[in-house]
């Protein structure tokens, strides 16, 4: 069930900043010391792990594919990821959701560097549209329950932003962009590595007018973004690595309000949020080469502020604050160099605060501070049996001060058969935790917070096959997976008493099953193809005790790219595809008051990216964004923008 209607289209922004660092660690099998980081997946387990071990669907995006499609947002860049179903609320900077497989936009967690960056001030969501791809390295995603690791919010899986690393000695690059609705993207970063120590840098900026996100009027909603972040690594000895880093997001958006008395749909209106957030982890690692023990640990710290304004008035605003305390910890046995054994642990404590602000009315008084802590224990088996066989059997209490506790495990197994086959699988539980809204409330006027909610469960299993032909060029994967969502918080509950609505556990499940297909293709040393295709069919019991499909999950989605290279790789060009099949809305009838379910219609979005280096270090980049000048919507009365150019500079030293 969609939590209520509020946290769907918009809500507030921040202001904001926060501090912290200190400490990290981490640790491989003995027998994957040699292993490059392109082979190690860091998100999958308490400590890293190599890729062939991993049961789960995961896919890597990298820096190469980043520049090669140009995508300037995680939002926009998400939408090639098999299952992730994305829901933008205009154009660039425009509220944006994602929901995988299937589950709510909160039931994903996202990191930055390890560091928790799903927004508590915001009902546990990411804020996507705020999330710039300059900078970014590497992103690791990993789908699945993976709360037996993670905890709260990666019911359905985990994403894992990490930023650039410096390579050995100096460098710095950076670029320069313009195009339609007068935009203006700026990006520089760089950084030293010497012996001992490396630091790496990056500042962005986006700028653009936008364009107008109702289906009247011709305002346009722009939006100004601004990105700095940080990492600074040493060594002080072979065994003993620390390392600090943080980023600052500055950015404000406008948007448009909903015409609750005539039409229902967004209408032009003066609304604009300015929200700032703050990550900062420090980390220190002891991972001595010769013996089995090593360990981690880290502080970190999130801190959010969102700023609502209304015609230029100051209206509400939410802000929130964690603050985590984390030990990882583990040891390594019977190695081989193809088996071996390893369990790892962890403890973790983490302290949420929520604030928030607005106008005392006749409905009365917003203004709240609360706050929660949870106190995590996890355990974690990794075992190599048998050569080709690798399995995996985690679990994990999180230990919540204000509401129930909540316990799930994770029992996982790979096996490959030979150098082009492998089966993998996995069944395991996930949690999220009730968010300040559902339990305190927000509009006073519309929805009261109901305090004895307690933790959403869920229990799911996936079964995947992995092949490759010809050395790796060709490769295909398929995956079968299933969910039940457990006391799922439903935000439309009428009260008698109060007359509005609250949030309250369903006594009945949801269920998410689908399909998950993979291609991807190496021609020559010139041309890459990938291809997924994506079948969820998403359910939930409704009021009337019927069975139905949930909103915004398309049952068929699908996404084609091909990159070539051309003239001794001086030139690159890029094709994306999304095709979004017809999924389904709620509109609330200004005239009936009864909220009634539309389908929004199937769309398909071509973009062309090109690049011609002109020097060995200066390329000129171009780009097309809907090539089609598709008309589209991914949430009822939003419109998305039409077709749209952009040329840069970008430069490499």
């Amino acid at each position: 069930m969609e939590k209520p209607m509020f946290n769907q289209l918009f809500r507030p922004t921040c202001n904001r900043v926060g501090f912290v660092l200190f400490v990290l660690f981490s640790q491989h099998l003995v027998a994957e010391d040699a292993l490059e980081l392109e082979d190690m997946i860091v998100t999958a387990g308490l400590q890293p792990i190599s890729i062939s071990d991993v049961a789960s669907s995961i896919t890597v995006i990298t820096r190469e594919e980043i520049e090669q499609k140009q995508v300037r947002t995680l939002a926009d860049l998400l939408r090639d990821v098999p299952g992730f179903a994305v829901s933008q609320a205009g154009g660039t900077g425009s509220q944006a959701q994602i929901r995988v497989r299937g589950a709510e936009a909160n039931q994903l967690l996202v990191l930055i560097d390890g560091v928790r960056a799903n927004d508590p001030a915001l009902s546990d969501e990411f804020q996507y549209q705020y999330a710039l791809t300059a900078n970014i390295e590497r992103i690791e995603i990993i789908r699945g329950p993976q709360s037996a690791t993670w905890g709260s919010d990666a019911m359905a899986g985990v994403i894992n932003i990490i930023r650039s690393k410096s390579e050995t000695g100096k460098q710095v690059s950076g670029n320069v962009e313009g195009g339609s609705f007068g935009t203006q993207n700026l990006a520089v970063d760089g950084g030293y590595s010497g012996k001992l120590f490396r630091l790496h840098g990056g500042l962005s900026y986006l700028d653009t007018n936008g364009t107008n996100i109702a289906r009247t009027g011709s305002e346009g909603d722009g939006t100004k973004n601004t990105t700095g972040s940080m990492v600074l690594e040493f060594d002080t000895s072979e065994a003993i690595n620390f390392r600090f880093s943080g980023q600052l997001v500055d950015a404000s958006n406008e948007f448009d309000d909903i015409d609750f008395l005539v039409t229902g749909l967004p209408t032009d209106t003066d609304r604009i949020t300015e929200s700032q957030q703050v990550f900062l982890a420090g980390k220190i690692s002891y991972e001595p080469t010769q013996s089995p023990w090593s360990g981690n640990l880290s502080v970190q710290k999130m801190d959010s502020d969102n700023d609502n304004f209304s015609d230029g008035i100051w209206t509400n605003s939410t802000a929130a604050e964690s603050l985590e305390l984390r030990l990882r910890g583990g040891v390594t046995f019977g190695a081989t160099e193809a088996l071996g054994h390893r369990i790892s642990f962890a403890l973790e404590h983490e302290k949420v605060d929520f604030s928030q602000r607005g106008e005392v009315s006749f409905f009365g008084n917003p203004n709240q501070d609360q706050s929660y802590d949870v106190n995590g224990f996890a355990l974690e088996y990794v075992g190599r049996p048998v050569t080709g066989f690798t399995w995996t059997a985690s679990g994990r209490l999180d230990d919540y001060s204000d509401f129930d506790d909540a316990t799930t495990w994770q029992v996982a197994a790979a096996y490959e058969f030979s150098t082009g086959l492998r089966l993998h699988g996995s069944v395991g539980t996930g949690s999220k935790a009730p968010t300040f809204t559902e339990r305190y409330g927000f509009f006073e006027d519309f929805f009261i917070g109901n305090p004895e909610l307690k933790p959403e469960y869920s229990q799911g299993w996936e079964i995947g096959l992995d092949t490759n032909w010809v050395n790796g060029q060709y490769k295909f994967q398929l995956a079968y997976f299933d969910q039940d969502l457990q006391d799922e918080i439903d935000g439309f509950v009428f009260d008698p008493v109060t007359f509005l609505f609250t949030g309250k556990n369903k006594e009945s499940d949801s269920n998410r099953r689908g399909i998950e297909a993979v291609f991807d293709a190496r021609l020559g040393q010139s041309i890459t193809l990938g291809a997924s295709y994506t079948f969820t069919d998403a359910t939930e019991v409704d009021s009337m005790n019927q069975v139905v499909r949930e909103i915004r999950r398309p049952r068929h989605m699908a996404n084609l790219t091909a990159n070539y290279r051309f003239a001794n790789d001086r030139g690159n060009l890029n094709l994306k595809l999304n095709y979004n099949g017809p999924q389904l809305d709620v509109f609330f009838s200004p005239t009936t008051f009864i909220q009634e379910r539309v389908k929004i219609k199937a769309y398909t979005i071509l973009n062309l990216a090109a690049a011609w280096r002109l020097t060995k270090a200066l390329e000129l980049t171009g780009r097309v964004s809907n090539l089609l000048d598709e008309e589209y919507e991914e949430i009822l009365g939003f419109v998305r923008p039409g077709i749209a150019a952009f040329a840069g500079l970008r430069g490499r030293f």
